[in-house]
């Protein structure tokens, strides 16, 4: 059975968030407000909100959350930097993803496949909680890049999150075995260079 647009609703009013709901076009509206010191990050107005859009398509099939126009491109200079930033803050979220639209705005987004499974609370607040890191925390990165042409993740708010713990082991295993080069010969990737002696 596939996720209804009331079980979306449901789950906010659970975790009591206020949305506005647009039945007809089966999307959910939220707001994420901050005080103005606990973030760079400031909408189309200049105040420090967050807005997200939940949209469920496909018959309930597909459910796809994201903040509309949350950095404005058309006029930079530096779009191929802020590209740049958001692929790399992309590979370290790894559940957030950014696409760049036809009127020049980035915007992140989340994409959930359901199929004929019933999506899950927790689902959405982690969709929720993931666009929200992404914008507050990263936004420093995003605006340095705007700004200047240059990208630094260190001027992100928080420290990035860790890797699984199986990727963790993955990459100290690299480590131990001589690099990547080495782990990917093990692996047999016959296009690795040899291991020099």
């Amino acid at each position: 059975m596939a996720t209804t647009f009331d079980d979306l609703k449901r789950f906010l009013d659970d975790a009591r968030l206020t949305y506005d709901a647009h039945d007809e076009d089966q999307i959910l509206a939220v707001g994420f407000s901050a005080d103005a010191d606990d973030t760079t990050y400031r909408d189309s107005d200049g105040d420090p909100h967050v807005h997200i859009l939940v949209r469920l398509v496909e018959r309930g099939e597909f459910c796809t959350a994201f903040v509309p126009r949350a950095w404005n491109l058309a006029d930079c200079d530096h779009r191929a930097a802020v590209c740049e930033a958001a692929t790399r803050i992309q590979a370290k979220l790894k559940l957030v993803r950014f696409d760049l639209c036809d009127d020049g705005c980035l915007q992140p987004n989340i994409e959930i496949p359901l199929e004929k499974a019933p999506m899950c609370a927790e689902q959405l607040h982690r969709a929720l909680a993931g666009l929200l890191l992404a914008v507050r925390e990263f936004d420093p990165v995003i605006r340095h890049a705007m700004e200047t042409g240059t990208v630094d993740l260190d001027l992100a708010e928080e420290d990035l999150p860790e890797p699984p713990a199986d990727i963790t082991r993955i990459l100290e295993l690299g480590e131990s075995t001589g690099g990547l080069d080495a782990l990917e010969r093990l692996l047999g990737d016959s296009d690795a260079p040899p291991i020099e002696a």
